[in-house]
């Protein structure tokens, strides 16, 4: 009963059983999780094709969410959608619970000129949460939210700081 219960602890803190042999494995967050706190190296910003209406512009965004995820917040006045957490990882067919991502965005600009993205993520490590952004997901989702609402050259965060507009 001892190991038991020494089993079922270690196994929350970041542990789980090899499949050869009886001895324990760390687990670790996906290799697309970046721990970071900085909304600048979480978020792209893609520069919205002119022509489109606010109303066009919000239902392209809500529709290019909604072939993969369910959103969760809609405000088509403030230009803001929301994902709700989900457990984005896998483990031999298995969702791995203590990884959870949702993508959050948002109009910028009085005219919506600009569309901000982020993929954010969190990874539990023991009864905390580590903080970032799954860089797979937000690199998926830039290039569909580009693909229909984006002008022609790509965002602003993938062509560098250095870049003129």
């Amino acid at each position: 009963m001892v190991s038991l219960c020494s089993l079922s602890v270690t196994g929350c803190a970041g542990f789980i059983p090899s499949p050869i042999g009886n001895k324990l494995v760390p687990v670790e967050p996906p290799g697309s999780f970046v721990p970071s706190t900085s909304d600048a190296r979480a978020s792209r910003v893609i520069d919205v094709r002119e022509g489109l209406t606010k109303q066009a512009a919000f239902k392209l965004a809500t529709d290019v969410l909604l072939v993969r995820y369910t959103v969760d917040v809609s405000d088509p006045h403030a230009g803001f959608l929301m994902t709700p957490w989900q457990a984005t990882l896998s483990r031999n067919g298995v969702p791995e619970l203590r990884y959870r991502t949702r993508i959050v965005v948002r109009f910028l600009g009085e005219e919506w000129g600009e569309l901000a993205v982020r993929a954010e993520a969190n990874w539990q490590n023991g009864d905390e949460w580590d903080v970032g952004y799954d860089e797979a997901i937000l690199d998926q989702i830039e290039l569909d939210l580009q693909s229909k609402l984006g002008k022609t050259e790509k965002s602003r965060a993938s062509r560098g700081p250095d870049s003129q507009q």
